[in-house]
């Protein structure tokens, strides 16, 4: 039998794969309790299981996890695994506790094909997409690490999640199966840099998933200098596909601003973004830059961000600040490289 992740395993085909080992039916819902609820990821802790149907199990599956190449935690508890996939190439994913929540980052690509210049992922160019295995993967890896079951899922790692859309759903049906982790759809958040295609695919599929939009700016001239696929999605269009979303399933889009000094923190950019929420459901989250090693660009200042959120509530704009966490690890937004310490220092 060819091996295949146990983890695109549906819970009827786990079932059938094990009938084919000769297994007893009993033995699919042990194993998924093994994994999914205790956290166990060797066959051989596994001891309410037989010997021999271990034996046939690590036959059958014989890596249920791939090596880790770092992990590394910052001192406000965020934590990173530097995973290596079977080709060599390594990606990042992040978890993030906070008081009452625990908060998974995900990514869908090697590098990114967006090239969004405040972004360091982007300076890695696209390698190639991931599989909904490997997507999965990241999660399983932080839970083992962990200890715990996330109780969010951002796809806001690595990657422009839309120009993966087939491995990105699967991926999250897999994770919201009940009989795997059975995570809540309206717990999953997914953050495009504007493909309008997958805008609207997301706001046809089943289920509550959260959509958040990379915008930056509400002009075409600062955001296409920002977000190159600007000229490929122009803010008018972008826009467009928001106002349809919010229509069609009644939810209330994110709108991420990272706001860098004296580039897109003015009063008027903030004007423009007024503009653009107007009539749209909507909120902003301004997102602190995340400098890293030979970026160019700086942190908005205090007394400009303080401005820009006046101007957005006084018009009636809801908007919050998120919390920079995993800065020391390079593990905060806009940060994620795929790179081993040793490729650090080169």
């Amino acid at each position: 039998m060819t091996a295949k992740s146990l983890f695109l395993c549906g819970f009827s085909e786990f079932q059938k794969t094990l009938a084919d080992l000769e297994m007893p039916a009993f033995r699919a819902k042990q194993v998924r309790d093994w994994i999914f609820r205790k956290f166990v990821f060797s066959f051989d802790e596994m001891t309410n299981l037989s010997l021999p149907d271990r034996e046939k199990l690590k036959k059958a599956f014989p890596k249920i996890l791939p090596p880790v190449e770092k992990y590394l935690q910052d001192r406000d508890g965020t934590s990173k695994v530097v995973v290596k996939l079977g080709d060599g190439e390594l990606i990042e994913a992040v978890a993030i506790p906070d008081e009452d929540s625990l908060t998974f980052c995900l990514s869908t690509q090697v590098g990114c094909a967006v090239g969004c210049v405040f972004c360091r992922t982007g300076e890695m160019g696209f390698k190639r997409n991931l599989s909904s295995d490997e997507i999965v993967l990241q999660v399983m890896l932080l839970v083992k690490r962990t200890g715990k079951k996330p109780t969010n899922i951002v796809f806001m790692g690595m990657g422009e999640p839309f120009f993966n859309r087939a491995a990105l759903f699967e991926a999250i049906d897999v994770l919201t199966d009940p009989q795997g982790l059975g995570l809540a759809t309206r717990r999953i958040t997914i953050s495009t840099s504007g493909v309008i295609e997958g805008i609207a695919e997301l706001m046809d599929r089943p289920g509550e998933v959260n959509l958040a939009v990379s915008l930056h700016a509400a002009d075409n001239a600062t955001r296409t200098s920002l977000v190159p696929l600007n000229k490929r999605y122009p803010v008018a269009k972008l826009r467009e596909a928001i106002a349809a979303y919010g229509e069609r399933t009644s939810r209330r889009v994110t709108l991420e601003v990272v706001l860098l000094k004296n580039f897109n923190d003015q009063v008027q950019d903030a004007m423009n973004l007024v503009s653009f929420c107007e009539g749209l459901l909507v909120h902003v989250n301004i997102v602190r830059f995340n400098h890293f090693p030979g970026s160019p660009y700086d942190p908005s200042n205090e007394k400009d961000e303080k401005e820009f959120r006046k101007i957005l509530k006084k018009a009636g704009v809801a908007v919050t600040v998120r919390k920079s966490r995993g800065q020391e690890i390079l593990a905060a937004c806009g940060q994620l490289a795929g790179k081993s310490d040793d490729q650090e220092k080169k």
